[in-house]
């Protein structure tokens, strides 16, 4: 998301002799990128992209705040200016009745409002004005302008009401999911029908005042006639804002920062600013207290990490000193107890949650560009490895894709539960010294288990076939791990399909005769039983029968690499005709099916091709193709060939012919 700042504006938050060049380069190594700066209404504008997790950014305070800590981590003199806001909250005339408020603790965290009086409807001043053209808004009058100036200063979106308007539709405010089918009009006269679960406010009947934390609805907006107002703040359930913002595509700069969990803890100063600009540009007085529900409110959690990792993870050391002040001007609380880090991250950075963050947050602002670099130490191989080939692997993923197979990218690092999932032990992973995360520290040795994690984390969906080309990592004894490149599939689909559609994935690399070795049961709490897959005499990897239900197929890369090719070989056009028919017979339980078609190629030379085409119960049909070099075969030729099928098919699978021959 970008925002735009006026130089003035941004130097009412910030107090340094910077100018904007300058900030423009510091801030952009350590913070907030600053992309442009414009010339905008006799000023400098800058035009910034916060990532969407640092919404504490997206405001003028909220640069001001990264910039005076970045500024003077280069030497340049810079601080956030206090803010001055209004003490006296007291009512200033005659007290009006605030509405009755029903809130849900599960829609929004909290509800602040005060009722404004004598709300006079005079011209936005023409400083205001300047501002919210250099920052792409548009002017309305005072009354209006107030509120989306606040946001855009402060950074948490405020929305003022006619009082009057809202206390004649019954003086209540019902926060409530919309049932499907009712409708609302916006203050821009535009109509809409809810979808059903969208958070609205609803008067006493029912019926909706207000789309929350998105746009003001008609019948309680600001008009010619409002002289009360109603300044409130909520702090919709963010999930829930972006649902109803993207259903209905209303896409405001309100929706845009309240999708992104704007710090509840801000609403506080904005409904104080926006008092203080209705009584200097409106003349408003304070006809209420202010109401302040905020069942969400929430303590920051600590993060603890000991001070070597810090130094593990950069690769160099900060003195702690250096440390404790970078994190305190960002305001967080920091404590330091022996070799132990304890950081509590401020309300506004609800992103800070876990050891690696508060590193990253040390890492940017000491500079990624002061961290230490090094070349490699060893030349740069130029052996093309045996198990790359780009070609064959982009045929892969695109065939796969293309029948319905998702490709997934997943961590090497993995949990010590998911590493154990692979059949091997604990002690049978490498563990890093130094892992991004403290939950995923070992190198996987199986991609199936990490793929497995991904469908589980995937209920919604009835069926579900993935695939990953990635390395496992094998241990070896004093030196780097053995790395292989395989190429993992795991489905929820049955075997058969599974199979045939790894058969079809051969084929596209001019592959044929795929055979399935069945292994037996399988010593591990994941796999149930395995096969190896064999072509000719090329073991190229492993079917394993998942106990969550799953079939998982593991190709090593290197061994389909030997064999794939990039084009057909050219065979002659054959001068006799092949003779198709269809058997079907009736087989035991738990026949394997790749034998009995084994058995099948194997029952006479003139057995061309057999495959299975269809199967109900115990009853399966294969389709069989005969075919001589030599001449045209007749039905009378294969009369004895079709007994010795169905004598093979009696004798070694106990099978029975459905029919007669």
């Amino acid at each position: 998301m970008n925002i735009l700042i006026p130089h003035t504006w941004l130097k009412e938050h910030l107090a340094t002799d910077a100018d904007p060049k300058t900030i423009q380069e510091n801030v952009s190594l350590c913070g907030p990128s600053i992309e442009r700066i414009y010339d905008t209404e006799g000023d400098k504008v800058y035009d910034i992209e916060v990532t969407t997790n640092r919404v504490d950014s997206m405001s003028v305070r909220g640069i001001a705040r990264e910039a005076a800590v970045i500024l003077e981590q280069f030497g340049i003199s810079a601080t956030l200016k206090p803010q001055q806001l209004l003490q006296d909250l007291q009512p200033e005339v005659t007290e009006l009745p605030l509405p009755k408020i029903v809130n849900d603790p599960d829609l929004s965290k909290r509800i602040i409002c005060v009722v404004l009086q004598g709300v006079k409807r005079n011209s936005t001043p023409e400083w205001m004005g300047k501002r919210l053209l250099q920052t792409d808004q548009n002017i309305h009058d005072a009354a209006i302008d107030i509120t989306n100036y606040v946001t855009h200063e402060l950074g948490h979106p405020c929305h003022a009401f006619d009082y009057d308007k809202l206390m004649k539709t019954g003086g209540e405010i019902i926060i409530s999911e919309a049932k499907k089918g009712e409708t609302f009009t916006t203050l821009d006269g535009n109509v809409f029908e809810t979808v059903g679960g969208e958070v609205v406010f609803k008067n006493g009947e029912g019926r909706i005042i207000d789309l929350p934390s998105i746009k003001g609805t008609a019948n309680t907006s600001i008009d010619d006639s409002t002289q009360n107002v109603l300044l409130l703040l909520e702090s919709i359930k963010a999930k829930k804002v972006r649902f109803a913002s993207m259903t209905h595509a209303i896409r405001t700069t309100a929706a845009q920062l309240m999708e992104k969990n704007v710090d509840p803890n801000l609403a506080e100063d904005v409904l104080i600013r926006g008092i203080e600009l209705y009584r200097e540009l409106c003349g408003a007085k304070i006809a209420s207290p202010i109401y302040d529900e905020f069942p969400g409110q929430r303590e920051p959690q600590p993060v603890s990490l000991p001070l070597q990792r810090v130094t593990d993870y950069l690769g160099l050391e900060i003195k702690t000193d250096r440390i404790t002040s970078i994190l305190e001007t960002l305001g967080c609380q920091v404590k330091v107890a022996g070799s132990m880090l304890t950081v509590t991250p401020p309300t506004f950075r609800p992103d800070i949650t876990i050891p690696a963050d508060v590193i990253e947050e040390i890492a940017r602002i000491y500079g990624y560009h002061n961290l230490p670099s090094t070349l490699m130490d060893t030349p740069i191989p130029v052996t093309k490895p045996s198990d790359v080939n780009y070609t064959i692997e982009r045929t892969i993923k695109q065939y796969l894709a293309n029948i319905g197979w998702q490709e997934i990218y997943s961590y090497s690092m993995v949990s010590e539960e998911i590493a154990l999932e692979s059949g091997q032990p604990r002690d049978g992973h490498l563990k890093l010294q130094n892992p991004l995360t403290d939950d995923r520290v070992y190198l996987r040795r199986s991609l199936v288990p990490s793929l497995e994690e991904i469908i589980a984390q995937n209920k919604q969906e009835e069926q579900m076939s993935v695939f990953e080309i990635a390395h496992v990592y094998h241990p070896l004894p004093r030196q780097l791990p053995e790395q292989d490149l395989m190429l993992t599939l795991v489905s929820s689909d049955e075997y058969r399909q599974v199979r045939g559609a790894f058969e079809q994935l051969l084929r596209q690399l001019f592959i044929e005769g795929i055979a399935v070795k069945p292994l037996g049961e399988h010593d591990s709490t994941t796999v149930a039983q395995q096969a190896e897959i064999w072509v000719g005499e090329t073991l190229l990897g492993k079917v394993l029968h998942l106990t969550s239900g799953h079939t998982a197929l593991e190709v090593q890369m290197s061994q389909l690499l030997k064999i794939a090719a990039s084009h057909p070989i050219y065979q002659s056009i054959p001068k006799t005709a092949e003779l198709k028919e269809d058997l079907t017979f009736t087989l035991p339980k738990k026949t394997l099916i790749g034998e009995v078609l084994a058995s099948l190629k194997k029952a006479d030379g003139l057995v061309k091709s057999v495959e299975l085409k269809d199967q109900y119960k115990q009853n399966y049909t294969f389709g069989i193709s005969y075919w001589s070099p030599d001449q045209n075969l007749s039905s009378e030729e294969i009369e004895p060939i079709r007994k010795k099928v169905v004598a093979t098919i009696t004798d070694l699978h106990a099978g029975t012919l459905v029919g007669s021959v």
